[in-house]
């Protein structure tokens, strides 16, 4: 019984403790330390915002900078298609390739071509993003894919933009596919280099040993850099088909780099680059576009596969520049695989579709 007044004692003692310390001890100096750790915290608050906005509003500007194409009739809601419920939610960019092709072409060059370089489109691709958000496709169709081009009867596909422009390409390949076509862009071989420069090169698997303008490119792994760019994608040696793969090859490598480093959100310099070699239409907002970049790492996974519309006749090293016709049976499934966000299982089915892929 003794032990129990020494342990209310105790008891008391404690709690007063407990009460009476800290307002001695920690009041006002206490009071004033958690001000300045708040001061302190807010301020970096501020401050990281402040860079993050500042970084936000500089990235903004620079993309304002991209060239926008007005007056796209086919983009306006009134002229595209009713598509499905997946279809909708998915994006899809048709992409094209400015003229690249060499000097010989025009006035009915070695190549047999009577076209006028100016009149070529070099690639001609559709970048699509899923529904799900995860994975897509980079779908090249061959430009000079001989196509039924609404009003004109057939023609070779790259020849619509001749005749009608974006519009009647957009149209043109909507009828193709039943794919609903989002947004147009137009990426300018000319500019590649600069832009390849800012990325201080990419590397590209060659599938075939070619030589252009003095330089040499290797069957296998290949290290672009800005001098050597253009030559690669001027392939005179190569047939219309053969110089489509180099170019989506290119385009693959540039896309994969821009996604895995986020290099359109961590570099400048490739945003200025961009500038001077990407035009998209005038629908196309900077948000969008900075959604379009952050999503192209959608691209990499398992469910991202670059293909390209298999043909009946040509080869990568033959066919020259004349038409070549599309295997019908088996590009309708390719069409069906983009509507339904299946491109990953359509290239699986179909492997000699598939573009070869970026080493890293």
């Amino acid at each position: 019984m003794s032990d129990t007044p020494m342990q209310d004692f105790i008891a008391q003692q404690s709690a007063a403790a407990r009460v009476w310390k800290p307002r001695r001890q920690r009041g006002p100096r206490h009071r004033r330390l958690k001000r300045i750790i708040v001061a302190v915290a807010t301020s970096l608050v501020v401050l990281i915002g402040g860079i993050a906005g500042a970084g936000y509003l500089f990235v903004n500007h620079l993309l304002s900078g991209i060239h926008r194409i007005p007056n796209i009739a086919a983009l306006d809601a009134a002229h595209q298609p009713v598509m499905p419920a997946t279809t909708r939610r998915s994006m899809t960019t048709l992409l094209v390739g400015s003229a690249v092709l060499p000097a010989v072409r025009h006035g009915g060059g070695p190549l047999g071509s009577s076209q006028a370089p100016e009149d070529m489109t070099g690639l001609i691709a559709l970048v699509h993003l899923n529904a799900s958000k995860h994975g897509g496709a980079v779908v090249s169709i061959p430009p000079d894919a001989v196509v039924q081009v609404p009003g004109f009867g057939q023609l070779e596909l790259w020849q619509t933009l001749k005749f009608g422009g974006p519009s009647l390409l957009i149209r043109t390949v909507e009828k193709l596919t039943n794919v609903r076509i989002d947004h147009y862009s137009v990426l300018d071989f000319a500019g590649v280099d600069n832009v390849i420069g800012a990325m201080n090169g990419v590397n590209v698997d060659v599938p075939y040993t070619v030589s252009s303008d003095g330089y040499s490119f290797p069957a296998g792994v290949d290290h672009l850099n800005s001098a050597d760019v253009l030559p690669y994608v001027r392939q005179p040696a190569v047939s219309e088909i053969g110089r489509e793969l180099l170019e989506q090859n290119l385009i693959r490598a540039m896309l994969d780099k821009i996604a895995s480093q986020h290099l359109i959100t961590t570099d400048y310099r490739v945003v200025r680059a961009l500038d001077g070699a990407l035009s998209v239409d005038s629908n196309f907002s900077n948000s969008q576009l900075g959604s379009l970049a952050l999503r192209l790492q959608d691209l990499r996974g398992r469910d991202g596969v670059f293909v390209t519309a298999p043909t009946i006749n040509g080869s990568p090293v033959s066919g020259g520049t004349g038409p070549v016709y599309l295997n019908e049976r088996i590009s309708a499934k390719l069409w069906q695989a983009i509507r339904h966000d299946a491109v990953a299982a359509f290239a699986r089915r179909y492997p000699f579709t598939v573009t070869p892929g970026d080493p890293g």
